[in-house]
């Protein structure tokens, strides 16, 4: 009885990482792969565990800020991203809704919840909180991402820290 309840206990504390829906039959290495690097290194943002998980480079594709630019990112930049995002974000939780695997691509939809405790280029931390979506996806070779394309809605992140508000009155307030 004790296993069981420790067994419970244990996937409770990580269930954040898995998928609410997964559809990887045949590919369960690379699924297994992506849940482990989401509570490793988008949760608790542990960049040095970033080469069990990434290429040294990987050639990225992100459209997050609005471009669609490819660029040869090596891992130790990564490692920056999260080494700040635990910084600027330490409450920051990332979830996997939806995980879908096909060759070496693995695709995951995500929802990311977090509170704005430091400045967002020129805005001021104001301490809300937000959630939002994003959608990944990731080439792997030999059981490390290669190639990633990622986008997420940045637009639902100023519109409830109340950004896009601000800039629309200013914009107004212009003549």
């Amino acid at each position: 009885m004790r296993f069981g309840i420790q067994t419970l206990v244990m996937i409770a504390l990580s269930a954040p990482a898995f998928a609410t829906e997964t559809h990887c039959k045949g590919n369960e290495a690379n699924l297994r792969m992506v849940e482990e690097m989401t509570e490793v290194l988008f949760n608790k943002r542990d960049e040095a565990q970033a080469p069990k998980y990434y290429a040294p480079e990987v050639i990225s594709h992100n459209a997050d800020r609005g471009g669609g630019e490819t660029q040869r990112v090596p891992i130790a930049n990564m490692q920056k991203m999260w080494r700040d995002s635990k910084a600027n974000s330490p409450d920051r939780k990332l979830v996997n809704d939806l995980i879908i695997c096909a060759d070496d691509l693995v695709v995951v939809r995500v929802t990311l919840s977090a509170t704005m405790t430091s400045p967002m280029g020129n805005i001021p931390a104001n301490g809300k909180k937000y959630t939002t979506t994003a959608t990944d996806t990731y080439r792997l070779k030999d059981g490390k991402v290669v190639e990633r394309w990622g986008n997420n809605d940045q637009i639902t992140i100023l519109k409830q820290l109340g950004i896009l508000e601000a800039y629309a009155k200013q914009e107004a307030a212009k003549p």
